[in-house]
């Protein structure tokens, strides 16, 4: 990697990945979790194994894995989830495994299946791990008396208290070799198998809501301020008087509580209260009950509330972490330290993440085939990842007009037309002028700006009625959507100015003018694009820039809107 270009093709490519990988976090992690499958954690890193391996074969850059493990994982700061550090750190924890293994050996096969096989078996050791820093050192202690009771009574002896901890690390390795291994076969045979498959079509695709995080008062001091309190809490409740280390958790999570309200919920589970009983009986009767009576089990029964009181004052402390690690400033920081490029990676990963959620449900019907639905995605991803790169000679200025439905924003875009063509400036593209009826939008008609030509796009779907595509409510017309493409295409190789009205979810999730907008993106023209308001940082993120500006309906005027695009044009004589 010789060159910032270098650095930022690496990026993009480890943004798309990532994206993916995100995106399988979601859709297939939130299945499992539903149904309560007792591997999930397995499963996800099996899958995220054989993406970065396919990938990583058809374009083996170097840190182009551990980018990607760290573009996924920096996307699960946006999980509503009050916590989101364990599975940060274990999707981190798992790309920089088998970067390095593939590092070690060159990019051989064994370096791809060793790699795999500790990023699966991760999943199980960082939930060992996990359950040591909760419950503290007297968990093995618990885990190894209980084992010894267990066997005595069922008189096995052959066996001791670590060989299942063993045997079920075995497995993972094992199944994390397997998901390698398949991802080098799906990497010889070429992703191009899934190429028979068409553009999955708009019908049936999910809207998604813009991945988008409620913006919080972070504070760096409260994060060392709790940070540090935890690690005290760590090591010094075991050399406590119970009721002082009691008073000690009880602080703490007033604090807690107090700063980070959402944190209760976490404390309303009933499953960890069970879990918190089950850990205070279990080792009262372990560590004396069963040997010294009533007295040895109240003595074990300290020993388990000690414990219990780690593993609460653990939980809320990672929680109060988890939000503090969303602070803007920690990936500015992380910037400055040689992750230049990072921010405008996660741009188009985030840009990216509607396109992969629409295709695993679009291609749901291929689960049972994985070979096939792993090279569909990742025919998919490379299609993101040429799109994303930007065009050699530059792209034009792009503006965006946004505002609720039914603000009219179409109407000041048509003014924002008649002031540019005033000025000289050759204008194409579509509006969409919407339908009422009886104050109820019941349809879009589209207008062709270079030629004038109109035709219905789409209507209010009616029972029973054939469709071309759906989307929502409405159903499109072949007539409109062709219409649409001939005003994208040919009809805007000469413009200087071109209007998309409107670009939605549908485009984000890779339907709709989505393969114009990306040929457009990749042309000097300028673009002028009408979006809502929730939306505008996805549709920045895919076919925008850092420089894109964007106007309230509400406050903006036309003028203003055209002096913007025509300065981002740089047309000589074009003055009003």
């Amino acid at each position: 990697m010789s060159g910032p270009e270098d650095r930022a093709r690496v990026w993009r490519r480890a943004a798309v990945y990532g994206s993916l990988w995100a995106a399988v976090e979601i859709v297939v992690g939130s299945f499992l979790h539903n149904v309560r499958f007792p591997l999930a954690g397995t499963v996800l890193s099996a899958i995220g194994v054989v993406l970065l391996t396919v990938g990583h074969r058809s374009a083996p850059e170097r840190g182009l894995i551990w980018r990607a493990a760290l573009i996924c994982s920096l996307m699960k700061s946006i999980s509503p989830s009050a916590v989101i550090l364990g599975p940060m750190i274990g999707i981190l924890m798992e790309g920089l495994l088998l970067e390095a293994m593939v590092r070690l050996v060159r990019g051989r096969a064994i370096g791809y299946l060793a790699g795999g096989a500790l990023a699966v078996a991760w999943a199980l050791a960082q939930r060992l791990l996990n359950a040591l820093i909760t419950f503290g050192p007297d968990l093995v202690r618990l885990y190894a008396e209980a084992y010894h009771f267990a066997a005595r009574s069922l008189g096995v002896t052959s066996f001791g208290p670590f060989d299942l901890i063993a045997a079920l690390l075995a497995l993972e390795l094992g199944l994390g070799c397997l998901a390698a291994a398949l991802g080098l076969s799906i990497g010889r045979a070429g992703a191009g198998a899934a190429s028979v498959l068409q553009p999955a079509s708009a019908g049936g695709m999910p809207q998604l809501a813009p991945p988008t995080v409620a913006q919080g008062d972070w504070s760096l001091a409260r994060l060392a301020i709790f940070a540090a309190a935890l690690v005290a809490g760590m090591f010094g409740l075991g050399r406590l008087p119970l009721w002082a280390a009691a008073l000690g958790v009880a602080a703490y999570a007033t604090g807690v509580l107090l700063v980070y309200p959402r944190a209760a919920g976490r404390l309303r589970r009933i499953s960890l209260w069970i879990e918190l009983l089950a850990v205070i009986l279990l080792a009262g009767l372990v560590f004396g009950g069963l040997r010294h009576g009533m007295a040895g089990l109240l003595d074990g029964a300290a020993s388990g509330v000690t414990m219990a009181l780690r593993a609460t004052m653990v939980l809320l402390g990672f929680t109060a972490i988890s939000v503090e690690l969303r602070n803007p400033v920690i990936l500015a920081w992380l910037e400055e330290r040689r992750l230049q490029g990072l921010s405008d990676a996660l741009g188009v990963a985030f840009g990216a993440l509607p396109t992969f959620t629409a295709a695993l449900a679009e291609h749901r019907h291929l689960w049972r085939r994985p070979r096939l639905l792993a090279a569909t995605l990742l025919e998919i991803a490379d299609r993101v990842h040429y799109s994303a790169a930007p065009p050699p000679g530059g792209r034009g200025a792009v503006v965006l007009i946004s505002g609720p439905t039914g603000a009219g924003k179409t109407t000041l875009a048509t003014a924002v037309v008649a002031q540019l063509r005033g000025r000289g400036v050759r204008v194409a593209g579509i509006l969409a002028p919407g339908l009422l009826d009886d104050g109820r939008r019941t349809g879009f008609d589209i207008l062709d700006l270079a030629t004038g030509e109109q035709a219905p796009l789409a209507r209010e779907q009616q029972p029973g009625a054939a469709t071309h595509v759906r989307w929502s409510r409405f159903a499109f017309t072949a007539e409109g959507l062709s219409l649409g493409a001939r005003a994208l295409g040919e009809g805007a190789v000469a413009a200087d100015e071109v209007v998309v009205d409107e670009v939605g979810p549908l485009e984000l999730a890779g339907g709709g003018w989505a393969a114009s907008l990306d040929a457009l993106a990749a042309r000097p023209a300028a673009l002028l694009l009408i979006v809502r308001d929730a939306i505008v940082a996805d549709v920045t993120a895919r076919w925008g820039s850092a420089a894109t500006a964007v106007y309230d309906v509400a406050s903006a005027t036309p003028a203003e809107i055209a002096d913007a695009l025509i300065e981002g044009m740089g047309i000589a004589g074009a003055e009003p």
